[in-house]
């Protein structure tokens, strides 16, 4: 059998697995880095080379070891580094005596390198395709059900027990029947977990870079330790709006990055590359909208992420809305990360009970 590995970006990898299919192929996968691959990645790599990187070649040196042939991973423009990672986690895999292949996700033609070499036929192809969509939509929806139900739990574990569930479901569905009879039941699933339906969480916005904003085992499943401490989470990284706007460039020649410049243009006049102009827009979005806070996620010397920290900075000062800044490399202690966390939960909570004071000293000082 042929298999190719698939990089770790959260529960998404579920729905590349099928993906891969389409082209006559099985995935290898899993939806977080695990700490033996990551030490992999971290012993192979340049030391000034971010996480991702170090994570991506770990992935790939285990995959190779299980007998894995081909690997893919995502391409970039723009002054981030990743537009030159593929090449060289190509030429350290070679180093090392490895023979796994890795594909980019570029086109350089009519059909992506990877189909041109796989060759599927059409029905091979395209119904695999339409699924794999149809996946990625659902798990959308179940991360936003997930992130609005977990802050308001009554007992914690049972949302991440609901998703957990739904989520081995759909890895197992193999038709397109199957996986719309799991989006149907899954709103009823999240429906019957106990809630403290008085509760007013405390709402955050999640932006920086893809790779922390997915993959659990690298931002020390922040998702988690937000939601447990009554946060309502929202993560700016959801694929199925990515694809939206790829559909949107393509057939109607229009692209969310022209509303997310628009929004940033005070701040950020230049590409930086990444997802940079990504965390400046919905900082500035969050605060409109009444956010109680916002979380950056950055590797350390990530240059688009650190490029756009101090613009931030301004963001956060000029809209009022705290931006709290949270910088990983192999160091980063699991400890510190939900000390951190906890810490800008207090923070949050005692600004919104000031505000709420002072809003209620206002109405009592006009109504007399």
């Amino acid at each position: 059998m042929t298999y190719m590995a698939i990089p770790n970006i959260g529960n998404y990898t579920i729905a590349l697995a099928t993906a891969v299919e389409s082209l006559g192929i099985n995935a290898w996968a899993s939806t977080a880095t695990t700490p033996a691959a990551l030490k992999l990645g971290i012993d192979a790599a340049p030391e000034s080379v971010c996480l991702p990187l170090k994570a991506h070649l770990g992935h790939f040196i285990e995959a190779d070891r299980a007998g894995v042939e081909y690997a893919f991973m995502v391409n970039s423009v723009g002054t981030c580094r990743l537009r030159y990672y593929r090449h060289m986690i190509g030429q350290i895999l070679k180093d090392l005596g490895l023979k796994i292949k890795i594909f980019g996700l570029g086109f350089d033609g009519f059909k992506p390198p990877i189909v041109r070499h796989f060759d599927p036929g059409p029905i091979t192809f395209i119904k695999p395709l339409f699924h794999t969509v149809q996946k990625i939509k659902v798990i959308d929806e179940l991360e936003v059900a997930a992130w609005r139900t977990r802050a308001i739990e009554i007992t914690h574990g049972d949302t991440t027990q609901v998703m957990n569930k739904l989520l081995v479901e759909l890895s197992e569905s193999k038709t397109m029947a199957q996986t719309r009879a799991i989006r149907k039941k899954a709103a009823g699933c999240f429906a019957d977990i106990p809630v403290d339906k008085e509760k007013k969480p405390l709402k955050v916005g999640l932006v920086g870079e893809i790779s922390f904003l997915r993959d659990k085992c690298l931002n020390k499943n922040i998702e988690y330790i937000l939601g447990s401490q009554g946060i309502e989470l929202r993560n700016f990284f959801l694929l199925g709006e990515e694809l939206q706007n790829i559909t949107r460039i393509v057939f109607l020649n229009q692209s969310r990055r022209k509303s997310l410049s628009k929004l940033a243009d005070r701040y950020l006049q230049n590409s930086v590359g990444g997802h940079a102009l990504d965390s400046v827009a919905y900082s500035i979005h969050c605060a409109d909208e009444g956010y109680d806070g916002m979380i950056h996620l950055c590797p350390s010397g990530c240059m688009p992420e650190v490029s756009v920290r101090p613009i931030l900075k301004r963001v956060s000062k000029d809209k009022n809305i705290p931006i709290l800044e949270m910088s990983y490399d192999e160091h980063t202690c699991s400890v510190g990360i939900a000390t951190r966390l906890e810490a800008f939960a207090d923070v949050l909570m005692e600004r919104r009970k000031k505000n709420s004071s002072t809003a209620q000293r206002g109405k009592r000082a006009g109504h007399g």
